[in-house]
């Protein structure tokens, strides 16, 4: 019987296998995860960013516009939980966050980590996380110096591999998830096409598209960045961006880069906008986000350095 167990808790970490967390699709603009902390658990929604390495949420410390219409962690009210008193401020792309750091165990569906950083907000100045859903956010950068959740899960033995991989479907549809420590192979066909990444930071990777040669996958930016608007009765008409990344054809569609929120003058607004920061070494730097992730089964292997994408089921 002991034996059988252990066989049993073995398998489960299988990298085809792992533990799914369902996601909220609010409006294509993010998607959200419940997260449980503290014992006994109080509940958030959480986004998660891969641009990012911290684990934040909403606090009762916090003053802030952003944060008067959230769920506000109250560290009082956890048995569990351990203050350090450090402070902490992240300024991202739209959006800041200032806090201080403490320490408690995080849930998400079966998963539990005992003692895992989080940040407690004391400052969220203007309006970026004002929005419903936004209780915090869920780092999960690639980064060497330091330490998302998914390193913890690795440290306490939650997981074996230090995998998570999305699925995201559309605002009308429903199945959105997240998979840690391994892959939903109901999800996806076919092989995994893998990308080696570029540099151990925000999931650098090489791309080729036309006259841009490098791209930066971030799971929070609901959109790509470059520029265009197109008048809606031509995007039927439109070709598909072809992205090459290892010798892989991955194609976007015009119905997937082109929103469908008609204007007053007839125009689509496309989901390609420009990027704040346009060329990095040299190269022209894009930010890859969910637009593009909605169309593959997107897997990130921090262990191997590398990010992979099959077609959708």
């Amino acid at each position: 019987r002991g034996l059988l167990k252990e066989l049993l808790k073995r398998s489960q970490y299988s990298s085809e296998q792992g533990y799914p967390e369902s996601l909220v699709n609010q409006d294509d603009m993010g998607y959200y995860g419940k997260i449980g902390i503290g014992t006994p658990p109080q509940y958030f929604y959480v986004h998660f960013d891969t641009g990012s390495s911290t684990l934040w949420v909403n606090s009762v410390y916090c003053n802030s516009q952003a944060c008067s219409s959230h769920n506000l962690f109250n560290p009082n009210e956890s048995s569990t939980y351990e203050s350090n008193n450090q402070p902490f401020s992240i300024t991202y792309g739209t959006g800041s966050v200032q806090g201080v750091i403490g320490y408690d165990t995080v849930t998400m569906g079966e998963l539990n980590v005992t003692n895992q950083k989080i940040g407690l907000s004391t400052s969220e100045p203007g309006n970026h996380f004002a929005r419903p859903l936004h209780d915090g956010l869920m780092g999960l950068a690639f980064m060497p110096d330091q330490e998302t959740i998914v390193d913890t899960m690795i440290q306490e033995g939650v997981i074996e591999e230090p995998i998570f991989a999305f699925y995201m479907t559309g605002d009308s549809e429903s199945g959105s998830q997240v998979v840690f420590g391994g892959t939903d192979p109901s999800q996806y066909q076919g092989q995994i096409n893998w990308v080696p990444v570029q540099k151990s930071s925000h999931w650098q990777l090489l791309v080729m598209l036309y006259n841009v040669n490098r791209g930066l996958f971030g799971a929070q930016t609901s959109f790509l960045f470059f520029q265009y608007v197109f008048a809606c009765s031509e995007v039927s008409s439109l070709p598909p961006l072809t992205f090459v990344m290892n010798g892989a054809h991955l194609h976007l569609p015009a119905s997937a880069y082109v929103l469908q929120d008609e204007d007053s003058n007839g125009n689509c607004r496309s989901g390609i906008s420009k990027s704040h920061e346009q060329y990095r070494n040299g190269l022209p730097y894009w930010i890859l986000g969910d637009i593009f992730i909605r169309q593959f089964y997107t897997v990130f292997d921090q262990g191997n350095a590398r990010v992979g994408f099959a077609t959708l089921a």
